[in-house]
């Protein structure tokens, strides 16, 4: 077969090797700088909630509450709102994220839009990164599938939180909005209608 030069005289055949062999070196470069840049992100988030979960150690030794959360926080000025760096334009979840103290153990959660540290101990050398789907009160069936009970607070049909949220968080924003004699379910109940239902989302072990 006649190889046809180009107007330098190259093969075109030689030329279209060289083009394809860049074209692969740059995909492969590019799948290196994506892979290692992602790296960088996990270990920044597992940094995040390091300092998510000593900050709320200092708060609860004055607080003393079995769950200290995001907002709270950064209510007291103890952190700033922390960036979501895998998408560049919003903010960590103030609500999901948390510190859970029971005995001697200190768990930290932190959720930044869809990849979630989870229940993980605060003096942990790492935690684990999963990526996780949003909340739906549609029943999800299979493996890694997270359950919460969640409750709303209603009156005269509309939910005044514009949201469900779980028992403990539940209760201490019905107190911030609405006054601390709402200190349980129960005193929630006697002014307002509480709905309880059943959240599901899909959770992925990925770093």
């Amino acid at each position: 077969m006649k190889v046809r030069f180009n107007e330098n005289g190259r093969g075109t055949y030689e030329f279209l090797t060289v083009a394809v062999t860049c074209l692969v070196l740059s995909a492969i470069l590019l799948f290196i700088v994506i892979n290692n840049n992602q790296k960088e992100k996990y270990e920044v988030f597992r940094y995040s909630a390091k300092i998510v979960g000593i900050n709320a150690v200092n708060y609860n030794n004055k607080a003393s509450d079995d769950v200290v959360y995001l907002y709270e926080l950064i209510n007291a000025d103890l952190v700033s709102k922390i960036k979501n760096i895998f998408s560049g334009d919003e903010f960590c979840d103030a609500y999901e994220s948390k510190v859970v103290f029971k005995g001697s153990t200190k768990k930290v959660t932190l959720r930044c839009g869809n990849y979630l540290i989870y229940n993980q101990d605060v003096t942990s050398d790492k935690y684990f990164v999963y990526k996780v789907g949003d909340w739906s009160f549609d029943k999800i069936s299979g493996n890694n599938v997270d359950t919460m009970k969640v409750y709303g607070l209603i009156k005269n049909g509309k939910n005044l939180l514009d949201g469900y949220y779980e028992k403990e968080l539940f209760i201490k924003l019905v107190a911030l909005n609405y006054g601390d004699k709402y200190d349980s379910l129960k005193a929630i109940k006697e002014n307002y209608e509480v709905d309880e239902k059943t959240a599901y989302r899909k959770r992925t072990l990925v770093n």
